[in-house]
């Protein structure tokens, strides 16, 4: 069992996702085991980078492109300035999956917010207006809410994701710090800056919204979710560890829990990741891990 447990845990880790160790009940209800782990490394961090042929070809893609939208998700993770950085050059504004909140949101002057089911208006108006959609790190589950007609480029670590959730023109495999910095040398600025101006725009009028939403009225009960949730935000401390999952809960916390670079949104924020998860036999444990 301790074995299986170091696999499960180191499995969770090496993929950023969850690892499920099912029980037998009688092996459940043995006495544990005392022993010293055997794994002593520290995290393994390797740099992946596409091939310079395949980032010539992107490069090319984006620079001849006008409207170019950015979907990030937590494959962004430690790619901050990077991100930025390729924002500020493509003039795109950047969309973020629930699990790129804690990494995308902060300090980002092109932040248009999320789309899809937990989203809002204005994630969905900036990946459906633009020419160009550039998926890092995501693996944003929800279909009908990918543009039909743009151009789609996605990066990410693991080959297996391409492609997965729409069609894709352009496929790259690669950490997101690594791929960015040796993609940003080769783009030029993009001088049209309507499309971001307009989807920063539209944002700021669907956060108006939110936020009026968000407003407490002590002659009415009960508490608005909305309002305790923005409560929350303001009283939490600067490095606070939110935690959240099941229903609404999700929605008020993408929504209303700001982030800044310090604080932490943790919960399995795959779709229908609970339900995939739990086995048919009956009376069995199941230990799930999860990692970002």
């Amino acid at each position: 069992m301790p074995r299986v447990l170091e696999i499960a845990i180191q499995t969770a880790i090496s993929r950023r996702g969850v690892a499920v160790i099912v029980l037998s009940g009688d092996v459940a209800l043995r006495a544990a085991v005392e022993q010293e782990p055997r794994l002593r490394f520290a995290e393994p961090k390797p740099t992946v980078c596409p091939s310079d042929d395949e980032l010539s070809l992107l490069a090319d893609v984006l620079n001849r492109s006008r409207k170019i939208t950015i979907l990030g998700g937590a494959g962004c993770a430690g790619a901050h300035d990077e991100l930025m950085e390729l924002a500020g050059k493509l003039q795109s504004p950047i969309v973020h999956a629930l699990r790129g909140k804690e990494f995308i949101e902060y300090d980002n002057p092109y932040d248009v917010g999320m789309t899809g089911l937990l989203g809002f208006s204005s994630g969905y108006f900036a990946m459906m207006n633009c020419e160009v959609l550039l998926m890092i790190g995501s693996d944003f589950p929800y279909q009908p809410f990918f543009p039909k007609h743009a151009t789609i480029a996605q990066i990410d670590l693991r080959g297996e994701q391409l492609g997965r959730r729409t069609k894709l023109d352009f496929g790259l495999v690669g950490d997101t710090r690594t791929t960015l910095r040796a993609l940003l040398p080769k783009l030029v600025q993009n001088q049209h800056q309507q499309h971001l101006k307009d989807s920063l725009e539209h944002y700021r009028k669907a956060r108006k919204g939110l936020d009026e939403l968000a407003t407490g009225n002590s002659n009415k009960k009960p508490i608005h979710p909305q309002y305790l949730a923005h409560v929350l935000d303001k009283l939490a401390a600067d490095d606070a560890i939110f935690t959240c999952d099941v229903g609404t809960p999700t929605v008020w916390s993408a929504r209303y829990l700001s982030m800044n670079g310090k604080r932490r949104l943790l919960g399995s924020f795959n779709h229908g990741s609970m339900a995939n998860a739990m086995p048919q036999a009956i009376g069995a444990q199941v230990v799930i891990l999860a990692a970002r």
